[in-house]
């Protein structure tokens, strides 16, 4: 990764529980035990500003694995700390690592951190917030996080299971590329009525964007034979492909991610990966990177 440039480094591509999953004897989980190859982190990225400042999106529980991984990444001997963090909304897979952030463990003060005003407000409430000085971010606005990294950020509104706080995707804007960055929403249908369009190419060609990260939580509705999935609403890939068919050269790059220890194409070689890569469409690799 060379300095300059703006660099999106997927830190973890799994559902909030990570995988292995606690308390989860499934083969998935057991597997994943015994083969680090398998393990997934919680979903995150790692933004390389031009300016070589280093920008997270999300603060999992595995924030220490994920440190290591981008730094790693950006060639760099030691372990990277953040200049700032962003939250897409405040589920616990999402913040739980904001804790170590503070004394007990890497002692920051004052470091930016970037959030809708309603999830803001949750957060304080909860007193977790000391080692941050927070950013109340609007809809629709462009902001850098910090002065000269060189990219934009843009907070736009999903609707999901919001008990509390609220739920937003993020567009990375960087000079030459756009990426979506978008983990969690109920269904297609609410989202794309939230934004006046049909489909689902409708709305990534008005964002003009060229990778869309998007939420892969379950391959189908029918995954989880123990809970109730409508308390855990997310559209299974298999609509999500069924909306958009083939990959067209259109097309911006469709990589899924945040996914369930439950989900099969965890398996880069069970038949629903096989079916998905034959369409053109993609499952996000932890420490992936794009170039913006």
């Amino acid at each position: 990764m060379s300095r300059g440039e703006i660099e999106v480094v997927i830190l973890g591509t799994a559902q909030d529980g990570g995988i292995p999953q606690a308390g989860c004897s499934c083969s998935n989980c057991i597997a994943a035990h015994t083969d680090n190859n398998l393990r997934r982190n919680p979903v995150s990225c790692g933004i390389n500003g031009i300016d070589g400042s280093f920008h997270l999106i999300e603060a999992g529980r595995n924030l220490s694995e994920q440190l290591k991984i981008y730094s790693d990444k950006i060639g760099l001997e030691n372990i990277e700390i953040p200049d700032t963090v962003c939250l897409t909304h405040i589920h616990l897979g999402h913040i739980d690592g904001l804790g170590q952030f503070g004394k007990e463990v890497m002692g920051m003060e004052k470091i930016p951190l970037f959030a809708s005003e309603k999830s803001i407000k949750v957060l304080q409430k909860r007193n977790i917030l000391l080692p941050f000085s927070v950013k109340k971010i609007k809809d629709r606005l462009l902001f850098s996080p910090s002065k000269e990294c060189g990219f934009e950020l843009e907070f736009l509104k999903v609707p999901h299971r919001d008990e509390e706080g609220d739920t937003h995707a993020i567009l990375i804007h960087g000079p030459k590329k756009i990426l979506l960055f978008l983990p969690d929403h109920d269904n297609w249908t609410e989202t794309l009525r939230a934004y006046n369009k049909e489909t689902i190419r409708e709305w990534f060609k008005e964002m003009q964007i060229d990778y869309a990260l998007i939420d892969g939580t379950f391959w189908s509705s029918q995954e989880l034979s123990h809970r109730n999935i409508l308390e855990i609403p997310h559209p299974p890939i298999s609509k999500t492909i069924e909306m958009l068919g083939r990959k067209d050269v259109n097309d911006p790059e469709i990589i899924f991610f945040h996914l369930n220890h439950t989900n099969p194409v965890t398996n880069i070689y069970s038949k629903e990966s096989i079916f998905l890569k034959s369409l053109g469409w993609q499952v996000a690799k932890d420490g992936q990177v794009f170039t913006l």
